[in-house]
């Protein structure tokens, strides 16, 4: 592998760390970051903070019970000046509920970035200057973006990092920040390829990428962790990625060994770390690729997996690889050993071709092309100079679950790459290969349809409902080298190895069949006008998280590739691949808590009656006759009905077969299509609003009384929304009575 990386790192000094082991002056650090917080809240979905720096340290941190630990909230110093940075935009903007510790813990971070007394404080965030305000801070709402001159005059900032995407602007806070001012910011870090219109955080933020100076930056992975986040003193020093670099290369060189532990939370904090920066931007990076000088490059199977218990170093080369490869330049690239087995390659002997592919910029998502490039080998994807630098990109591979997090690797955990189409001309390749896609930011929405030119692809298998027909992908598209092959129709695309694809011989059936069944749940659920782009299901050897997930992509085992292309009169995909696209039409106005894996399964239902004819309690075997008579007996039986309810997905899913069976699907139609009608009223907020309109509209829409029926199942709702129900026909079904 050569990779060409000009790095570079700051030298740093802020403030004085006494003559003690590192631990202890970060404790002393973050014991002034969490004076007066007790628990602090999980605000919408944050993600974590990357820390290499020699003086960046984590303050809050998301790990418990023996897992890793990855920090919430994160601070450095970098020159004269502090920084404390926020993995989610809510805790720059405490409310109702919160004020008491996300208050707090702001407020102490905007002490801890000055020395003042009566800082000065500048903000880009209405709602953060009116607590700080109410706070009896000196603030003010900042003129414009950040610049030298409307950030003179204060002594901290307190920003939110979400729009930062010009270079002016990250290098002025930077350069505040090393003149001894503080820096407080906040962004949701994977939210931010969505709110840019299609950048890459690590490229594109362009306070992230000043930030690196530091040592410090925001991510776009996730942080798991449901429950409120406990402030501790003490926190795992491996956290930082430079500390676990340099402990793991004494122990290669006869120090004192990593403990499993240490050496897993390292690890973590390693590939963390990488992928926060952009290529040449960090010493870190060339020193992460020095580690890997000597070695051989690890190959997990399915059959031979990376375990963290076992390989623990062998993971962390292949994470450091991963995470370098995809920051390299496409020139520089070479293939990995483990693309062989997986997701293969074509025979070397494949002709390379030259392809015309037309993009629709008004269907969003990747835009398939048919062809495939090997791992290693580089694609030419040439398109008009108006396009350029508009957000589009060229992907190769769809194999897009990352394994980081997962205790058993059966293939490398990241293997795609995708490419920002900068200029007319763009070189693009990966390690691993993969097919070639054109990606489509949503805001191109309006753009004229263009044609990409793409050199160097080997033709996949692609076959596209009334374009194609059944006799030539029979005699010569099924047979195209590439090893993967798509199915494709305005509604859903189907991804599978061509090993499988060669099975099928009714493409045109087969994707009619998956256009009914995305109508069904789109008409059902009231979202035919929101279409925006056909679903799309990929076939992996390893995914992130069940046996299937929903998503873009739905992402499905390749043990089960067959069923999904699978479509005649004694055989049809069957409840996992209804139950997921369920979720991709969940909406949170009929999914309160405890209906996450219930609403979709209804909507899955009815694909397995209307659709394919069939009886749906045939679907799956814990919704069968004798099951709903358990589920019956079991919340007659229970001290705490809707305890029980929410934690038995089938069983809460028992209620809504009632319904239907009851008052047929035209009722849970209506009921789906009644947040449209403004007849209802608003749209519920609150979960506890939800089970109350949930009462309401179908107790209107039956013109029945549902108040008993929902005090059977323990679903609680307000008394006044039993008084509205109560104006009809008391109703309960003949099982419950």
């Amino acid at each position: 592998m050569r990779l060409i990386l000009c790095l570079h790192l700051a030298v740093v000094h802020t403030f004085a760390a006494p003559a003690v082991a590192p631990v202890n002056w970060q404790s002393a650090e973050r014991a002034k970051l969490l004076a007066g917080v007790s628990a602090v809240p999980k605000l919408g979905a944050p993600g974590p903070i990357a820390i290499w720096g020699p003086l960046a340290f984590p303050v809050l941190a998301a790990g418990e019970d023996g897992k890793l630990e990855t920090a919430l909230v994160a601070a450095a110093g970098f020159g004269k000046g502090r920084i404390v940075l926020f993995g989610h935009n809510s805790y720059l903007e405490p409310g109702a509920g919160n004020e008491a510790n996300v208050g707090a813990l702001l407020v102490n971070a905007v002490k801890w970035g000055t020395q003042k007394q009566k800082p000065r404080i500048g903000t880009n965030d209405a709602k953060t200057a009116t607590f700080l305000a109410a706070q009896k801070f000196d603030v003010k709402k900042l003129a414009g973006a950040p610049d030298r001159k409307n950030i003179h005059d204060f002594d901290v900032l307190v920003l939110n990092a979400q729009s930062f995407t010009a270079d002016a602007e990250g290098q002025a806070v930077l350069d505040f920040v090393k003149n001894g001012g503080g820096l407080v910011a906040a962004m949701t870090g994977w939210a931010f390829e969505q709110t840019s219109g299609g950048k890459r955080l690590n490229l594109a933020n362009s306070l992230n990428t000043a930030l690196t100076a530091a040592g410090i930056a925001f991510t776009d992975a996730g942080i798991g962790k449901d429950k409120d986040f406990s402030p501790r003193t003490d926190l795992p020093p491996l956290m930082n990625a430079q500390l676990a670099l340099d402990a793991m290369m004494r122990a290669q060189k006869g120090g004192v060994a990593l403990t499993p532990e240490e050496f897993a939370q390292g690890s973590s904090a390693i590939q963390l770390a990488l992928s926060a920066q952009s290529p040449g931007r960090s010493a870190f990076q060339t020193a992460a690729l020095g580690a890997l000088a000597g070695g051989t490059a690890a190959v997990p199977t399915a059959k031979k997996p990376l375990t963290l218990a076992k390989d623990a170093a062998a993971r962390n080369r292949l994470g450091i690889e991963t995470r370098v490869l995809k920051m390299a330049n496409a020139a520089d690239i070479r293939a990995h050993p483990a693309a062989k087995e997986f997701p293969g390659l074509a025979p070397a002997d494949a002709p390379r071709v030259t392809r015309e592919v037309a993009v629709h910029p008004d269907v969003p998502g990747w835009t398939s092309t048919g062809l495939w490039v090997n791992a290693g080998d580089p694609v030419t994807v040439k398109v008009p100079a108006s396009i350029a630098g508009k957000g589009f990109g060229v992907r190769i591979g769809c194999h897009s679950d990352s394994l980081y997090h997962l205790e058993k690797w059966e293939r490398a955990p990241e293997i795609t790459r995708s490419v920002p189409i900068e200029t007319e001309t763009t070189l693009a390749a990966n390690a691993f290969g993969g097919l070639v896609f054109i990606e489509v930011p949503d805001r191109a929405k309006g753009t004229p349809d263009f044609n990409v030119t793409i050199a160097g692809g080997i033709e996949a298998p692609l076959f596209v409902l009334g374009r194609d027909d059944d006799a030539k992908w029979n005699s010569t598209t099924k047979h195209r080298k590439a090893p993967w092959a798509e199915f494709v129709c305005d509604k859903v695309i189907l991804c599978c190895p061509t090993a499988n694809a060669q099975h099928v011989t009714n493409p045109t059936e087969l994707m009619k069949f998956w256009t009914r069944v995305v109508d069904a749940q789109d008409e059902i659920s009231n979202q035919s006008k929101d279409r925006k782009r056909p679903e799309r299901y990929v076939c992996d050897v390893q995914i992130s998280a069940g046996y299937m997930h929903s998503g873009y992509p739905i992402m499905v085992p390749v043990s089960a590739a067959d069923e999904m292309i699978t479509f005649n009169k004694t055989k049809a995909p069957g409840w996992g691949y209804y139950h997921e696209l369920g979720h991709n039409h969940q909406r949170g106005e009929f999914t309160f808590e405890g209906t996450g894996e219930v609403t979709n399964n209804v909507l899955g239902m009815y694909v397995i009656e209307y659709v394919l004819g069939h009886d749906p309690l045939t679907g799956h075997g814990a919704i069968a006759p004798k099951k709903l008579e358990e589920h019956v007996a079991a919340i007659k039986k229970s001290g705490n009905k809707f305890a029980l309810w929410k934690s038995d997905p089938f069983l809460a899913l028992t209620t809504y077969i009632q319904l239907v069976q009851g008052f047929g699907w035209e009722s849970w139609r209506a009921y789906l299509h009644s947040f449209a009608d403004p007849s209802f009223g608003p749209a519920p907020k609150s979960d506890d609003e939800k089970r109350d309109q949930f009462l309401v509209r179908y107790s209107k829409i039956t013109k029945k009384n549902l108040g008993d029926f929902f005090e059977f199942w323990g679903i609680p709702v307000s008394s006044s929304a039993k008084a509205e129900a109560a104006k009809f026909e008391r109703w309960m079904p003949n099982d419950v009575k």
